[in-house]
């Protein structure tokens, strides 16, 4: 075995023999009480408390000391390199380490428990886009959320779980919308793609359902069967390998919206809302919903919140909003604010999603920004639904995508 020669002062007597276990473990203590004072940049903590800190080994003889550093997506890659940089600085300083190897790895999907024919098996988070009233552009935030997560690496789906009015098939635009049965998993069927994001929605399902086609879709359908159709549309879909599955919820806070964040055990949540009294009082619902089904809520996104005019001024036609009060009352630090925009409009209905179009890099940035802190909130995602727990309980009905 090695022995430590001491060249410098060093935090043990005995340099002329092996280390204990004992001092070992002091030496690994003073490395995570320097890693303790790298913040993730974020606000929710330091690297070592939000357990991004893996494998760490010290190494006293050669005075080396190297760890991983797991970063939860590929769209947190840019911050996992700064977390790196700032935590080499930090653990050179103690007077015993000469030698660093930080290096940085991906966390894997938390597949534990889930049944071999689960559909949600490898998807590592699932985030919930939410809102208590509709028309507060919900969808809209939800697509750009989904597609700036794409943007930065992420393998990213979308549902659009709004059975009633579903709103994903005008948003996208693939060149081919049809449904198509799994050639992997019987009775399953593949998503359709558009930019490498995976997409699935009713109304590519059931067409008449889809906004403009002109058939009454699902209008006449009862809770009990909508609810069936949900839970169809997201253990029915083969979904693959996904970093992110961002849901698109209908608006409310019923029990659809219970189940479904119940079944899906959803890892985090973003609240839509417009300046209005009244959609703040919609938005505490909406958290303390949330907060009742132990999801943390990540963010807030005020739509409609104001516009520029052509004289460089700007203005709020719906007051100031209520951004503060949420800061006060709800604890809510991620608020972010989104203009009226003719190009938002224009997008939706084209379907392309705004941040693919590079129209307004302003608000392309704010979306990243969204997709930059909803990221490691996202991290939480323990358990499964338990259809999914237990597939033998769960079946498809054959051809259940009509």
């Amino acid at each position: 075995m090695l022995r430590w020669r001491a060249t410098r002062s060093v935090p043990w007597r005995h340099s002329d023999r092996a280390l204990s276990s004992r001092q070992a473990a002091q030496l690994e203590t003073q490395v995570l009480e320097k890693l303790r004072g790298v913040s993730d940049g974020l606000g929710l903590g330091d690297i070592v408390s939000l357990g991004r800190v893996k494998e760490l080994r010290v190494v006293p003889e050669a005075g080396k000391v190297s760890c991983k550093i797991e970063t939860p997506s590929p769209a947190l890659m840019e911050l996992a390199q700064q977390w790196q940089k700032e935590a080499e600085l930090a653990v050179n300083k103690l007077d015993w380490v000469k030698d660093t190897d930080f290096e940085i790895s991906k966390s894997r999907p938390r597949n534990a428990r889930a049944g071999r024919f689960s559909s949600l098996a490898h998807v590592s988070d699932i985030i919930a886009v939410s809102s208590c009233k509709g028309g507060v552009g919900k969808s809209t935030v939800a697509v750009n959320l989904a597609f700036s997560l794409a943007k930065r690496g992420a393998r990213v789906g979308i549902l659009d779980a709004d059975i009633y009015g579903p709103s994903l098939p005008t948003m996208v635009s693939p060149e081919d919308c049809t449904i198509r049965q799994s050639k992997k998993i019987k009775n399953f069927v593949e998503p359709v793609d558009y930019e490498g994001v995976k997409c699935m929605s009713f109304g590519f399902v059931n067409q008449r359902a889809a906004p403009g086609a002109g058939g009454v879709g699902a209008a006449v359908m009862r809770g009990p069967m909508v609810s069936k159709l949900v839970d169809q549309l997201i253990l029915g879909t083969e979904w693959g390998d996904l970093d992110y599955l961002v849901v698109d919820m209908p608006p409310g806070t019923g029990d659809i919206q219970i189940s479904l964040s119940q079944q899906m055990a959803i890892s985090a949540a973003v609240v839509v809302t417009t300046p209005q009294r009244l959609s703040f009082v919609d938005v505490e619902k909406g958290i303390a919903m949330f907060e009742d089904l132990k999801v943390k809520t990540a963010a807030v996104v005020e739509n409609m919140s104001y516009f520029d005019c052509s004289h460089g001024q700007r203005h709020y036609p719906f007051g100031p909003g209520h951004t503060q009060e949420l800061v006060d009352k709800c604890n809510m630090k991620n608020v972010f604010k989104l203009p009226i925009s003719e190009q938002f409009s224009a997008s939706a209905d084209s379907g392309r999603p705004f941040v693919l179009s590079g129209l307004s890099p302003e608000e392309e940035k704010t979306y990243d920004s969204l997709a930059t802190t909803v990221s490691p909130c996202a991290t939480g995602r323990v358990k499964y639904n338990r259809a999914c727990t237990n597939c033998s309980r769960f079946r498809l009905p054959r051809n259940w995508w009509f």
